[in-house]
């Protein structure tokens, strides 16, 4: 009996987590949709806003392309900053392993040509892992916990890292992160944030018909620039959180079927205890009744032999 209670309490015990679970893979996947909605409108605006640049270029004059953010063929950085980005919190499966590990081997190659690396994290998890190494993160940022990270904090962001790049406190800017690929965790990449290659905007071909620029040049150029600096850092923050939670979502889906096998086995068992308990239980009361012989009279005839 003791055996029974036993099941039947780690039965009820895992019970009462299925709806838990449930909950957290709907949420996931909820996410999972928001992200890869903002993610596929902020390729698209990236995109657009990449070909603009590349059609402006040929009308900015020589002065307005040249600048802390745009560069032409620049020597390897002295000072490279390293913007990591993790999530804030785990029950992600590996991604949190899958894109740390990949960026100390990326923090790794970048030192070969640096001679300082900074290390910026963007979500609790990537701070906690380098600190918790011995590794100084020079600023650290958390995520959101509930939905995936706005326009509005990404741009406060971006404020931030240009101005350390403007102060000479650094003179690139790196964003490690894992792309978004479905059905498996992608390895993290190193992606040149800032400064912009100037040679990468170029276009392949002339546009035809030529574009039509009512506001100066210059002032226009500028404003692309940066609305693509932002849009772009926004891009890398959606690869990352698109990541992280279809991670996330496989991770309770998985559990969600292992949570419903390992009860429908439990179930099977503790049934299966049960009826032998009842079966040995009868059997205990029929022999104490007396109901169970061997043969009619056996009892008698032990009783005169032994006297």
């Amino acid at each position: 009996m003791e055996d029974i209670e036993r099941l039947k309490e780690r039965l009820e015990n895992i019970q009462s987590v299925e709806p838990i679970i449930t909950s957290l893979r709907t949420i996931a996947a909820s996410g999972w949709r928001v992200g890869m909605r903002r993610l596929q409108a902020c390729r698209r605006y990236v995109e657009i806003l990449t070909r603009a640049l590349a059609e402006v270029l040929p009308y900015a004059p020589e002065e307005a392309l040249q600048g802390p953010f745009i560069y032409r063929q620049a020597p390897p950085p002295r000072r490279a900053l390293m913007l990591v980005i993790a999530s804030e919190r785990g029950l992600c499966g590996a991604f949190n392993d899958v894109v740390l590990s990949g960026a100390e081997r990326l923090i790794a190659q970048q030192a070969l040509q640096s001679s300082e690396i900074l290390i910026a994290t963007l979500g609790s998890r990537a701070a906690q892992y380098f600190r918790s190494r011995g590794r100084y993160v020079h600023w650290a940022t958390p995520l959101p916990v509930t939905r995936v990270a706005d326009f509005a904090l990404v741009r406060a962001l971006a404020e931030q890292l240009i101005a350390l790049l403007a102060e000479g406190r650094c003179d690139a800017l790196y964003v490690i992160f894992s792309p978004y690929q479905a059905g498996a965790i992608a390895a993290p990449v190193s992606r040149r944030w800032l400064p912009l290659d100037v040679e990468a905007l170029r276009p392949q071909a002339p546009a035809w018909p030529p574009p039509i620029i009512e506001t100066g040049p210059t002032r226009l150029f500028h404003q692309a620039v940066r609305e693509a600096m932002y849009a772009q850092l926004y891009q890398y923050v959606l690869e990352s959180a698109a990541a992280e939670k279809a991670a996330r979502f496989h991770a309770m889906d998985a559990a969600s079927t292992n949570i419903a096998r390992l009860v429908e086995e439990l179930t099977l068992v503790y049934h299966t205890a049960r009826q032998h308990g009842i079966t040995m239980e009868m059997l205990d009361l029929i022999a104490s009744s007396g109901l169970l012989k061997r043969r009619p009279g056996g009892i008698a005839q032990s009783a005169e032999k032994g006297t």
